[in-house]
């Protein structure tokens, strides 16, 4: 016989007392519990209360770097917008169509070169660091857009005519290089043009300050495979002789040789 069978079998007044000494037991068990469970919340109001403050102080951390994040980047746009003597640097670059004696001719007009940096929302944008944007817009363009030089005369493209037309001079491959990072978040003191004497001539090309605070060569026609990945230092750059000028979008700078490189 089972101890339930047991207590089936008492008289009705004992059973009544046995249940309730086992219910009173058990009561107290859930007394107990409930306790446990109020000294558990309490437990965890105050780790919670620990967390918020924690996350607080994070929050304020978290601010104050970026408050010196921005003072070292304004600090270094100030350095570089100052290192070199601004310039008022003009190029021949777009043509003014005239009609004399019954035909239409074209002569070249000196331009601010500044004009060239535009916001258009037709061009590709990349995602990343400053660093892997500089790297992804300079394979863009020298995988999508080919080598034309120009026939006759001088004729800078927009960022939008080269991306357009997927052909271009060397200057209107950097031009592109150049509002591609712009348009993708690359702020525009680490940006440049240039326009100078080369192995060969002549050429147009960027130049990139990179996260490191190290000029590189962007060059997406003649040395692309020398400047790709960000490879090559504008300090070693021994193909590359001399700037006439060189641009962002807000200010123009003088001349460069060389011998005098930017450190």
């Amino acid at each position: 016989m089972t101890i339930l069978q047991s207590i089936l079998n008492l008289p009705w007044i004992i059973k009544t007392k046995l249940y309730n000494a086992i219910y009173k037991e058990k009561d107290i068990e859930i007394i107990e519990l409930r306790q446990d469970l109020l000294s558990k919340d309490d437990e965890i109001k105050g780790n919670n209360e620990q967390i918020s403050e924690l996350e607080a102080e994070n929050e304020g951390l978290v601010e104050r770097i970026r408050e010196f994040e921005l003072d070292v980047e304004k600090e270094l746009e100030r350095y570089w917008n100052n290192k070199r003597p601004k310039t008022q640097w003009r190029w021949r670059a777009r043509p003014l169509f005239e009609k004399k004696d019954g035909d239409w001719r074209a002569t070249n007009i000196s331009v601010d070169t500044r004009i060239f940096f535009t916001y258009d929302a037709k061009l590709p944008t990349f995602l990343g660091s400053y660093d892997e944007i500089a790297t992804q817009a300079l394979d863009w363009v020298a995988k999508n857009t080919t080598y034309t030089p120009d026939k006759t005369g001088e004729f800078w493209q927009f960022a939008f005519e080269t991306y357009m037309r997927r052909k271009g001079d060397c200057e209107d491959g950097a031009i592109l290089i150049a509002n591609i990072m712009l348009m993708s978040g690359v702020p525009y003191w680490r940006i440049r043009l240039n326009a100078g004497n080369v192995k060969g001539g002549g050429h147009a090309w960027m130049t990139y300050l990179g996260e490191d605070n190290e000029w590189y060569v962007l060059d997406w026609c003649y040395w692309y495979d020398e400047s790709k990945g960000l490879t090559k230092k504008w300090v070693d750059a021994e193909k590359y002789f001399s700037i006439w000028g060189s641009w962002n979008s807000k200010f123009m700078f003088g001349d460069l040789p060389k011998i005098s490189i930017e450190k």
